[in-house]
């Protein structure tokens, strides 16, 4: 890393340490190490990822590949639960080492959530493909609880003559943002499959534009 690469890489990690970025700045931030953290796993694929989106390959591939077959065997013996793609201290580690190899403290817990949440934000809306001829097989949505914020994945498996539709998590993190009104006893997320919700930042604030709940 250059004297430039070095400024450039200062500067975002102080846009970090001091909560004032939003979902923009992450992305332009995996842009920028993205020759960087080959050897970091979850870095490496989030920023792929978010980067091209339904033309995934390798380790996020496989982890879609996998929920697909999970889904499809749904009813036929015990079913298999589906697990978050990365868990938060999974993606906390994964951050931390890339800024503790550059002489860097460790980010706080939540300036990693806030991350996090941006992440989400990112990846929505992507389609999820399968098989050589990359056939559309599902998408994902933002979701909010109460207590939680999701990236969440849907696709539909045919039972009985019919298409249900299976939604499962991909990624999620607490809900430090926003006041969400349960919908039932279970705290079932509300979905936006149909608004774009964007991450923003007000003072240091990170803010959530989905519709009032």
């Amino acid at each position: 890393m250059d004297k430039k690469e070095r400024q450039l890489f200062n500067y975002y990690y102080n846009k970090f340490a001091e909560r004032h970025f939003d979902e923009k700045d992450v992305l332009s931030f995996l842009l920028f190490v993205k020759n960087d953290v080959q050897d970091n796993k979850v870095m490496k694929e989030l920023g792929d990822f978010i980067v091209h989106r339904e033309n995934n390959t390798g380790y996020i591939k496989e982890f879609f590949e996998d929920c697909k077959e999970i889904i499809n065997n749904l009813g036929k013996g015990k079913p298999k639960k589906i697990e978050t793609m990365f868990s938060f201290k999974e993606i906390r580690n994964g951050f931390n080492n890339l800024f503790i190899e550059h002489g860097l403290e460790k980010l706080s817990h939540d300036v990693i959530n806030d991350l996090l949440l941006c992440i989400i934000s990112l990846l929505q809306n992507v389609k999820l493909v399968s098989g050589s001829l990359q056939k559309e097989v599902g998408h994902l949505s933002f979701a909010a609880s109460s207590k939680e914020l999701f990236l969440m994945g849907n696709m539909k498996v045919l039972h009985k003559g019919r298409f249900i539709p299976v939604t499962f998590p991909v990624l999620s993190v607490k809900n430090m943002y926003e006041k969400v009104k349960p919908q039932d006893e279970k705290d079932t997320p509300y979905l936006f499959d149909d608004q774009i919700i964007d991450v923003i930042n007000s003072d240091g604030e990170m803010i959530i534009t989905f519709p009032t709940l």
